[in-house]
C-alpha cells in the first residue's frame, strides 16, 4: 500500500517556515541566557534572538509578530516567575515579549521608508545601524528596563545600567545576524572558491583564541579583527559572517567567564568595554565585507560593460568595432592567415516569410557553427546583419578551404524548424590569403568582392579572391 503525501499549501509552508524560525529564535535565546547570562538570570550581554526577529519580519512581514511574541515569551517566563505573583509575573512577561515585537516592527517600518533596498554597500552601514538599532532599540531598551522596575526585578538605581546593556546586547544581535542574512541572500553564497579558505580560518581562528586564553595572552584578542578583514577578501560575505560572529561570541563568552583583556574591577566596565570592542569590530568587519562587496560589483560591471561593447549580444562574437582592431594588429606579422566574410543566402526571405524570431535562430546556429569549427587562435565576429567575418591564423590557403567547406556544408545540411516547416539555409563565402603588404581593411575588401562573386556564380559556394 502506497500512501502518498500531498504538498504542503504556500500558506502551510509559511506557518512552518515561521515556526521554524520561533524556534530558532527561542534556541539562540536560550544559549545567550545560558552561556552569556547576567543577573537576572534572562539579560545577556548578546541578544541574538533580536536579529532573528527582524530578519523574520524581512522575509514574511507582520506575519511574524505573534511568533516573535511566542518566542519571547516562552524565553522570559521562567526567569520572570515570582513566588506567591503568578499574575503579574504573566503580565509582566507578557509586555516584555511584545516590546520585543515592537523593536523589530518599528525597525521594518523604518528600513521600509529610508532604506528599502537593504545594505548593498558601506554608505548604508551607518544609514542601517541608525534605522534598524539606534532608534527603536533605544525604545525597546527603556521600556524592557521600565517593566523591571514596575515588576521589582531590579531596583530603580539599575534602570541606567540595565538600559545600556539592553541596548548593546540588542543591537549587536542584530548586526552580527543581519550579515549573515545579508551573505545568505547572495548569488553562490556557499560556493567555496577553494576548501583551505574555510579550512585554514576556521582552525587557526580557533587555535589563535584559545592560545590567548591558554598563555594568559588577553592581547591576541585584539588581533582577531584584523585577521577577519583579512579573511573577507578569501571568503563569501556569508562565511565571513559566520566566523566574524563566531569571534565576537568567543570574546563575549570569555569575558562573561572572567577572562580576557577587558577585566577591570567592576562588572559594569568589564561588560561596557568588552561590549564596545566587539561592537565596533563587527561594524569594521561587515562595513570591510560590504565594500568589497561593492568593489567586486564595480569590477563585474565592468567586465560585463567590456563584453557588450565587444561582442554582438545575439550571436556571442565579437562586433565589427572589436573585430577591426584585432584584424589590424596582425598585419605585417610573419604570421600566414586568411581572412573570409561570410553571407546567409537569401535572408531577408527567411525574416519576411517566417519572422525575425527564426532569423535570429538562423544566426545563432551560424554563429555556433563557426564556433565549432574554429580554433582559439582564429577571430570570429559578426559584422552586419547576416554578414559574418573570419580570420585563420596560422594557416596556409590549402588548409584554410577545408575548414570553410565544412561551415558552409554544415549550415547547408543542418535543419531549422520553424513552426512546424522544417528550413534549410545556405551560406556564400568569399576569402582572401594574406601578404606582406596587405593591411588588415584591405584583405576584409577583397575577402567582400569575392563574396560577391560567389552570390553572381549562384550562392552557397566558396569563392577564393583573384586579385
Amino acid at each position: 500500500m502506497n500512501i502518498r503525501l500531498a504538498p504542503l499549501s504556500p500558506s502551510w509552508r509559511t506557518r512552518f517556515a515561521l515556526a521554524l524560525a520561533c524556534l530558532c529564535y527561542y534556541l539562540t535565546g536560550w544559549l545567550g541566557q545560558t552561556l552569556f547570562s547576567l543577573q537576572p538570570a534572562n539579560i545577556t550581554l548578546i541578544w541574538l534572538p533580536s536579529g532573528i526577529a527582524l530578519i523574520m519580519l524581512l522575509n514574511w512581514g507582520m506575519r511574524a509578530l505573534p511568533w516573535i511574541c511566542l518566542g519571547s515569551f516562552m524565553l522570559n517566563v521562567k526567569g520572570m516567575m515570582m513566588e506567591g505573583a503568578l499574575l503579574p509575573s504573566l503580565s509582566h512577561t507578557a509586555i516584555a515579549a511584545l516590546i520585543d515585537a515592537l523593536a523589530p516592527a518599528l525597525a521594518l517600518r523604518l528600513l521600509q521608508g529610508f532604506l528599502p533596498l537593504g545594505v548593498h554597500n558601506a554608505n548604508d552601514l551607518i544609514k542601517f545601524v541608525v534605522l534598524a538599532g539606534v532608534l527603536p532599540i533605544s525604545l525597546s531598551s527603556l521600556l524592557l528596563a521600565w517593566n523591571l522596575v514596575l515588576g521589582h526585578y531590579i531596583p530603580g538605581s539599575a534602570l541606567p545600567g540595565m538600559v545600556k546593556m539592553l541596548f548593546l546586547a540588542d543591537i549587536l544581535g542584530i548586526l552580527l545576524m543581519y550579515q549573515i542574512y545579508v551573505g545568505w541572500q547572495e548569488p553562490h553564497a556557499l560556493r567555496i572558491a577553494q576548501l583551505r579558505h574555510i579550512i585554514l580560518p576556521g582552525v587557526g581562528l580557533s587555535l589563535f583564541a584559545l592560545l590567548g586564553l591558554g598563555l594568559q595572552a588577553g592581547w591576541l584578542f585584539y588581533l582577531l579583527p584584523p585577521l577577519l578583514i583579512v579573511l573577507a577578501f578569501e571568503v563569501s560575505r556569508f562565511y565571513l559572517g559566520i566566523f566574524s560572529s563566531l569571534a565576537m561570541l568567543f570574546m563575549i563568552l570569555a569575558t562573561a567567564h572572567g577572562l580576557g583583556p577587558f577585566i577591570h574591577l567592576t562588572q559594569e566596565e568589564t561588560n561596557t568595554e568588552m561590549m564596545a570592542f566587539v561592537l565596533s569590530s563587527a561594524l569594521t568587519i561587515f562595513g570591510v565585507s560590504l565594500q568589497r562587496a561593492q568593489l567586486r560589483r564595480t569590477e563585474q560591471d565592468k567586465q560585463t560593460a567590456e563584453k557588450e561593447a565587444s561582442y554582438d549580444p545575439l550571436s556571442g562574437l565579437l562586433n565589427r568595432r572589436a573585430f577591426m582592431p584585432q584584424l589590424a594588429r596582425l598585419a605585417g606579422q610573419a604570421r600566414p592567415y586568411c581572412v573570409a566574410m561570410l553571407d546567409i543566402d537569401n535572408f531577408k526571405s527567411i525574416n519576411d516569410t517566417h519572422g525575425h524570431r527564426v532569423g535570429d535562430r538562423v544566426i545563432q546556429t551560424l554563429a555556433q557553427i563557426i564556433h565549432n569549427h574554429c580554433r582559439s587562435q582564429d577571430i570570429t565576429a559578426r559584422i552586419g546583419g547576416e554578414e559574418f567575418a573570419l580570420v585563420l591564423i596560422d594557416i596556409s590557403p590549402a588548409d584554410a578551404l577545408p575548414v570553410l567547406e565544412r561551415i558552409r556544408s554544415t549550415l547547408a545540411n543542418m535543419s531549422i524548424v520553424a513552426e512546424q516547416q522544417t528550413l534549410y539555409c545556405t551560406l556564400s563565402i568569399g576569402w582572401a590569403e594574406s601578404a606582406p603588404t596587405l593591411d588588415g581593411d584591405t584583405l576584409l575588401h577583397h575577402a567582400d568582392l569575392a563574396l560577391y562573386q560567389a552570390k553572381a556564380a549562384g550562392k552557397n559556394c566558396i569563392v577564393k579572391f583573384a586579385g
